[in-house]
């Protein structure tokens, strides 16, 4: 994925920002025999807005959110439904001229769009909190002296779709993992939790699509299917899985939504023959410091990492900002534009990252949406030294999963899958048999851009008065919130230069 091209015109002039000098990475691992695939890919979070139904072998529209006609005619007979964005302005340039009464007024327009995008039902995000501060010691711990990443928004979504095909037991396990009460709840709250978190308006980035990728063999329960497409607002499609059309169709969008930045792992992608149902999720986030790091002062340091000093390169700014102090860390919010902010947490000497994770106070303050947070902030001159990192990892879920209190679904004798297929023989001996993430973040003098990839692979047997110093030389905490509050991803950096 560590690939220079795929990063152009992420944020601004690509030769210039967001990490100029990448280093090839290890590509994703290849899965050969998908029966029953979710997946979710994650960089922030987003939503799709509605869904166009359109006529088997009718000519197809955009890719979701494109707003173009870029799926080639040769696939028009695949695509049943598809799902669109909200109309989202994009945020007006300043005038060069002297006509602010039509910047203002456009400057309107978009406030009102976005104003309406937030405004969800009071409560929405209830039970994401709970699912956030259970679920992230669980698949941070273990780091050692590596890098670790983890996206819990992307593994929300995953399974909260996997609800939606599961019943009795299994789907239960499921919502007492997301806190949700039953199903109803759930599809609210992750509807809302879509539109809150959507920004594609040429200044920040936070997309979200989803798919399903359906077998034209298999008799599916209609109702199921109509769901997933209008809760979760995902484009529909149909074809024969043995056809490399429909596997390169996959690709395709796959890629579109997400800037191509995991093509390493869409690339290897191909439906089994035998495939049953595939649900494919994308996350697309970027934005801009709004206060930016000047490229000119950024030197090489010593970083302190776990195994040893490394060198890297450090950022310098001397910002008016918010600084939280903790009883063992010390924390800054570095706000990105109209895009929520990345926060830095960097624990006390002596305390590992791992460690400060079962602070009661550090999980407090990363579920804090960005207004809270800047109420219990000190607003301060503060000295920041930041070492310019891209870091990624990937891990296997399975153990955290079950460590949660998801088992049945592992297990084929008591996994339950009726709501999927009309013919309940279909829906037989189906289990989870892989849980995976891969997710990267990147940040540079201009910006932050992340993604996240989630596989749950199902298979058949058959004014300031205050200074202070904040210098991020040994291993920190991270988190990136979103511009409506919620954490969309957290990590650990022991090793900026790895």
């Amino acid at each position: 994925m560590k690939n220079r091209d795929i990063l152009l015109d992420v944020i601004g002039e690509a030769d210039e920002t967001l990490v100029p000098e990448l280093t090839a990475g290890k590509k994703t691992k290849k899965h050969p025999r998908i029966m029953l695939t979710v997946i979710g890919t994650a960089c922030a979070a987003a939503v799709i807005g509605g869904l166009f139904l359109i006529p088997k072998r009718g000519t197809p529209g955009g890719s979701p959110g494109s707003g173009k006609n870029d799926y080639s005619a040769q696939y028009a007979d695949m695509l049943l439904a598809q799902a669109a964005y909200p109309d989202m302005p994009q945020y007006p340039e300043t005038p060069a001229d002297e006509n602010w009464d039509e910047y203002s007024a456009a400057l309107e327009t978009w406030q009102a769009a976005r104003s309406a995008l937030r405004d969800q039902p009071e409560g929405y995000q209830e039970g994401f909190d709970v699912f956030f501060a259970n679920s992230t010691p669980v698949f941070l711990n273990g780091a050692g002296s590596e890098n670790r990443v983890y996206s819990p928004l992307s593994l929300y979504m995953a399974l909260g779709m996997s609800a939606e095909i599961t019943d009795g037991n299994t789907r239960q396990q499921i919502l007492e993992v997301l806190a949700q009460k039953d199903l109803e709840t759930l599809r609210s709250h992750a509807e809302s939790v879509w539109k809150a978190n959507y920004a594609d308006d040429g200044l920040a980035k936070c997309v979200l699509a989803s798919s399903l990728w359906t077998n034209q063999l298999t008799d599916y329960r209609s109702k199921t299917l109509d769901t997933l497409a209008s809760v979760y607002y995902a484009s529909v499609f149909s074809g024969d899985p043995k056809r490399d059309a429909y596997s390169k169709l996959m690709q395709e969008w796959m890629n579109q939504q997400t800037d191509g930045l995991l093509a390493d792992y869409t690339d290897g992608i191909r439906m089994d023959p035998e495939m049953l149902l595939m649900i494919a999720s994308t996350v697309n986030y970027s934005g801009k410091w709004s206060s930016q790091f000047d490229r000119t002062l950024t030197e090489a340091g010593t970083f302190h990492a776990p195994d040893g000093d490394v060198s890297c390169d450090f950022m310098f700014a001397y910002h008016e900002t918010g600084y939280y102090s903790g009883a063992h860390f010390t924390a800054v919010g570095l706000d990105l534009e109209h895009n929520g902010q990345m926060r830095l947490i960097l624990p006390e000497e002596g305390i590992s990252p791992e460690e400060l994770l079962a602070d009661a106070q550090v999980c407090e303050y990363l579920t804090q949406s960005q207004q809270e947070a800047a109420a219990n902030e000190r607003y301060a001159f503060v000295n920041m030294t930041v070492p310019k990192f891209d870091v990624s990892s990937g891990m296997n879920l399975e153990d955290g999963l079950k460590a949660l209190g998801i088992t049945d679904i592992f297990e084929p004798d008591k996994a339950d899958f009726s709501p999927l297929t009309a013919n309940a023989a279909d829906a037989e001996n189906v289990y989870l048999s892989k849980a995976e993430q891969d997710a990267r973040v990147l940040i540079d003098e201009s910006g932050c851009k992340a993604a996240a990839l989630t596989v749950l692979e199902f298979t058949c047997t058959g004014a300031p008065t205050e200074q202070y110093e904040f210098v991020l030389d040994r291993p920190f905490l991270f988190e990136i919130v979103s511009d409506a509050g919620m954490p969309l991803f957290v990590g650990i950096v022991n090793n900026p230069a790895a």
